[in-house]
């Protein structure tokens, strides 16, 4: 039953995505014509050597996460080819496709232009957001919610995109967030790692992986497989509220931070799950250790540590340059 409600999945994906002229030419994608809301005259400036500003409508592209993934290029054999969650008969594939499908006419409603992205992600995407959409599995049956992140050493837009979506995510009073569980896969996804893969977007596009909830929590599972508009509204409203008050980002705000090497300050270091003093300790850094950022927030940033590895958050005022 649930091979034939993927094939009709496929067939009513296909038909909308015909029907709104979504291109997928050459494996690139082609310039959208304008016509969508006036996009922010900074966009007009190209203050970054090398980056071209979009024009036009809005572009987004969503990704369901392992849609086509047989069709993975052979740079990303070296990498385990997963079809996604399964619980039961419930597969985290159709439930990428229901939201996507749910979500294209949303976003085609306001103008703006609409790409559908399978696994293998076109070399150098440009787009004003990449979303790569999925649901979650864990051993915990109890573990719920939803989470997401952008790339490491985000552009700030990308960051500023994750937030807006956050704040969508969290207006929901009847979704759990899954605060501690964004992990080093998500934030180093295949399909936005340029510096690794010659199959994902460009680095001046923002982008976010966003995990709806877990296909192995009772709850998650019921709203996710019978309310994809659910989600699909949720994504769109964070989307709304991105562009409608930022407007298409600068060119300036598309470049991926980039961060100096740090040592930790004479009185050591924490670094803690969240950026917050009250939050799990991850590890105690000693006094002239050196950290490798790869985020920020506030006073905090993200860092990555060897041997072994973990990833966790220091108050920069316990670092020195």
């Amino acid at each position: 039953m649930m091979g034939k409600h993927r094939n009709y999945m496929f067939i009513l994906l296909a038909a909308v995505l015909l029907a709104a002229g979504i291109l997928l030419l050459n494996g690139s994608c082609q310039s959208p014509a304008a016509s969508a809301p006036e996009p922010d005259s900074t966009a007009a400036e190209n203050t970054v050597p090398g980056v071209i500003p979009l024009e036009g409508p809005i572009v987004v592209a969503l990704q369901p996460g392992h849609w086509k993934i047989d069709e993975l290029p052979p740079e990303a054999l070296r990498r385990p080819r997963s079809t996604g969650a399964v619980h039961g008969n419930v597969q985290e594939l159709d439930i990428n496709l229901a939201v996507v499908e749910a979500l294209v006419p949303l976003l085609e409603a306001e103008n703006w232009r609409v790409i559908v992205v399978p696994a293998t992600v076109p070399p150098g995407l440009r787009a004003d957001v990449f979303l790569s959409i999925h649901a979650d599995w864990g051993t915990d049956p109890a573990r719920r919610g939803w989470k997401l992140a952008p790339p490491w050493r985000p552009s700030v837009a990308s960051s500023e995109i994750a937030e807006a979506l956050k704040e969508s995510f969290r207006a929901e009073e009847s979704l759990t967030e899954d605060a501690d569980g964004v992990t080093v896969g998500m934030r180093g996804y295949f399909g936005f790692s340029s510096h690794r893969y010659h199959h994902a977007s460009s680095p001046y596009t923002p982008a976010v992986l966003i995990e709806l909830g877990f296909v192995t929590n009772a709850v998650d599972r019921e709203l996710m497989v019978t309310q994809p508009e659910f989600f699909a509204g949720i994504i769109h409203r964070g989307l709304e509220r991105h562009f409608y008050t930022r407007g298409r980002s600068d060119v300036a705000s598309l470049v991926p931070r980039e961060y100096e090497t740090m040592a930790v300050g004479s009185d050591g270091a924490h670094v803690r799950q969240r950026p917050d003093h009250s939050s799990r300790l991850v590890r105690r850094l000693e006094a002239g250790s050196y950290i490798w950022p790869v985020d920020d927030t506030g006073d905090w940033y993200l860092v990555r540590l060897r041997n072994p590895f973990q990833v966790g958050w220091v108050d920069s005022r316990s670092l020195v340059n």
